[in-house]
């Protein structure tokens, strides 16, 4: 709640006037046929919490490592895009591996440099315990115990800013529905742990 708090203030606080256009003639907002990635913006907020606070002795420097996931867009008009979530993580120390694969579509309205969306999104993932001593037991380790699936779909409603040339900082609220699956027992969840606030950062190209 602290990092929403932050980007609300972060956002009224930018300067920046309300041109589409920066002083170069490029387009700050998106345009059909544009291409996005973003990344979770969690370690950007950790990152200027620590240097705010002085706690330098667990300072958090940013990296793409600190998120599982990538999330891309394609915009196929000016207000509207298919959004692709894809990632995987594969700890040797803890012995798990983990991956998943996300489609979505996203609405757009605003004018301005602030941007409402809205839409929907669909995820499968799958992990598993492996045993280390046995590599060859990791392409089928699906069928041993502790293997887990989840599939998930959610409504989502959010906001992005763009306080520079096709980069924005925003948030998103979901609000969905999972099944999950551990060692064949089967489990439905509406809204409690299916609803999550997440902060990201895009990149627009």
């Amino acid at each position: 709640m602290k990092k929403i708090f932050f980007l609300l203030f972060l956002i009224s606080s930018i300067s920046y006037s309300q041109n589409i256009t920066s002083k170069n003639g490029e387009n700050i907002l998106p345009e059909e046929k544009d291409w996005s990635i973003g990344m979770s913006a969690d370690p950007f907020f950790n990152f200027v919490s620590d240097v705010l606070t002085g706690n330098n002795s667990s300072l958090n420097v940013p990296s793409f490592g600190d998120d599982l996931y990538f999330y891309m867009k394609h915009f196929v008009s000016e207000k509207r895009a298919i959004r692709y979530t894809f990632g995987a993580n594969f700890d040797t120390k803890l012995e798990t591996w983990s991956m998943g694969l996300g489609y979505g579509v996203e609405n757009r309205r605003g004018s301005t440099r602030l941007q409402g969306m809205w839409g929907y999104n669909g995820f499968i993932g799958i992990g598993e315990k492996f045993d280390s001593s046995d590599w060859l037991s990791i392409p089928t380790i699906i069928y041993e115990d502790g293997y887990n699936m989840h599939i998930m779909t959610s409504m989502f409603i959010g906001c992005e800013y763009f306080f520079l040339s096709k980069i924005a900082i925003g948030a998103e609220y979901h609000y969905g529905a999972t099944m999950h699956v551990t060692d064949n027992q089967t489990s439905f969840i509406i809204g409690n742990n299916s609803n999550n606030t997440v902060i990201k950062i895009n990149y627009y190209f």
